[in-house]
C-alpha cells in the first residue's frame, strides 16, 4: 500500500530543498526515549540534546512539550513544524511562525489525533473505517487538555515558547554545525540528481519510488495527493531516523523529511579531545584532524569547504598534505574528485574520539 503523490517530471522540477530548527526539535523530541545506538552512535547527538533539555528545562515546560510530541504515536500537530522556505531561517522566526498559526489550523491538527475531538471526514477516510481511526487517535495529555481549555491561540503561544526554551537549553550552541551537516547534505542531493537523476536520488532516500507520473511513498494505508503542482519540499535532518516522514495538507506543498547524512562531527558535541585526541592533533594539526573527522564518507573540497568553513583552496592544500602522508586517497567520478580516508586515518580518528568520549563521560 502507498501513498500517490502525482508529480511528473515537470512538477518535480519545481521540488526543492530547505531545513529549519523545527525539524531538528520534532525529530531530538520524539527520539528523547531513545539510547544513543553506540558511544558514537547515529543517536548520540541526540541523546545529548535530550539530556541537556532534560536538566535545564522546568518541569511544566517538559510536560507541555511531551503532550505536543510524543513518543508513542506516529502524528505530532503539524503546525509545530512550519514548512521552512530556504535554509537560513532562524529560531526566532520558527517560533513566530508558531504563535501566529491560525486558531483555525492549530484546532484542525489538534482535532487529527486527539481522542474526543471533532472527527474530520477527509482524515477518517484514510483509515478503513471510522472506528479503525477512532481507535488510532490518542488521549488527550493532562498538560495540553489544560491548556486547550483557554483557546487554540493560547496553545499556540504555550507552544511556541517551549519550543524556543527548548532549542535555546539543547541544541543552540551546537546549531551552527547542524546546519553544516545539512547544508553538506543537500549539496549531495543536488549532486546526485545532477550525475544520476531525480528517480536515483529519490531512491536513496529509501521507501520512495517514482513512476514519472506519480511519487509512491510506502504506507500502511492508501491516499492520493493531487494538489502537489508546486512540487514536493525535501527536508534533511540530523535528528530524523527511520523511513521517510510524509506530511501533505491542502493546499501546501507535500513534505518529505529524510535522515541527514554525515551527522558524525556532531557526535562529540564539540568537546575537546584529551590524551590520543591532542595527539593525532600534535601529529597532523587540529585543522587537518578535522577534515578527516567529516570525512566519515567520500566527499569533494566543496563538500568539506561547506562543513568546515574554510576556503576550497585551503581544503586542497590540507587534502594533498593528507594524501601525502597516506591518510586519504581520492577517486574521480565524472568532473569532480571525491576524497576518502584510508584504514590508517580511521585508525588515528578512532583513537582521538574514544579519548574524547571517556573525557565526557
Amino acid at each position: 500500500m502507498s501513498i500517490h503523490i502525482l508529480v511528473d517530471g515537470v512538477v518535480l522540477a519545481r521540488s526543492r530543498f530547505a531545513f529549519s530548527p523545527a525539524f531538528e526539535v520534532l525529530g531530538t523530541l520524539r527520539s528523547r526515549d531513545c539510547a544513543p545506538v553506540t558511544p558514537t552512535g547515529a543517536l548520540h547527538h541526540v541523546a545529548r540534546w535530550n539530556e541537556r533539555a532534560r536538566t535545564a528545562l522546568d518541569p511544566a515546560t517538559r510536560e507541555l512539550l511531551h503532550a505536543l510530541y510524543p513518543t508513542d504515536h506516529d502524528y505530532t500537530p503539524d503546525f509545530l513544524t512550519p514548512r521552512p522556505t530556504g535554509t537560513r531561517e532562524g529560531i526566532e522566526q520558527v517560533t513566530e511562525t508558531i504563535a501566529t498559526t491560525p486558531e483555525e489550523v492549530v484546532e484542525y491538527h489538534l482535532d487529527i489525533a486527539l481522542d474526543g475531538r471533532t472527527v474530520r471526514p477527509e482524515v477518517a477516510e484514510q483509515f478503513p473505517s471510522e472506528a479503525a481511526y477512532r481507535a488510532w487517535r490518542r488521549p488527550v495529555p493532562p498538560a495540553l487538555a489544560r491548556l486547550v481549555d483557554a483557546g487554540p491561540r493560547a496553545v499556540a503561544e504555550e507552544a511556541a515558547r517551549a519550543v524556543g526554551a527548548w532549542y535555546a537549553a539543547a541544541m543552540a550552541e551546537e546549531w551552527p554545525e547542524v546546519r553544516a551537516v545539512l547544508e553538506a547534505d543537500i549539496a549531495h542531493r543536488g549532486g546526485q540528481i545532477s550525475s544520476r537523476g531525480w528517480a536515483a536520488m529519490l531512491a536513496d532516500l529509501g521507501d520512495l519510488t517514482w513512476t514519472g507520473a506519480e511519487l509512491l511513498v510506502e504506507r500502511p494505508y492508501e491516499g492520493v495527493v493531487d494538489w502537489a503542482d508546486d512540487g514536493v519540499l525535501f527536508v534533511p535532518s540530523v535528528a530524523h531516523s527511520g523511513r521517510v516522514q510524509f506530511c501533505a495538507e491542502r493546499p501546501d506543498s507535500p513534505v518529505m523529511t529524510y535522515t541527514a547524512r554525515g551527522t558524525a562531527p556532531l557526535w562529540s558535541g564539540g568537546r575537546e579531545p584529551t590524551r590520543a585526541g591532542a595527539d593525532v592533533v600534535g601529529l597532523i594539526g587540529r585543522g587537518r584532524r578535522e577534515i578527516l573527522v567529516r570525512l566519515d564518507r567520500p566527499r569533494t573540497t566543496r563538500d568539506l569547504s561547506r562543513l568546515d568553513g574554510r576556503s576550497e583552496s585551503t581544503i586542497s592544500y590540507h587534502l594533498g598534505v593528507l594524501a601525502n602522508a597516506g591518510l586519504v586517497d581520492k577517486r574521480r567520478s565524472g568532473g569532480s574528485v571525491a576524497y576518502r580516508r584510508t584504514p590508517l586515518a580511521d585508525s588515528l580518528v578512532a583513537a582521538g574520539r574514544g579519548a574524547t568520549e571517556v573525557a565526557g563521560d
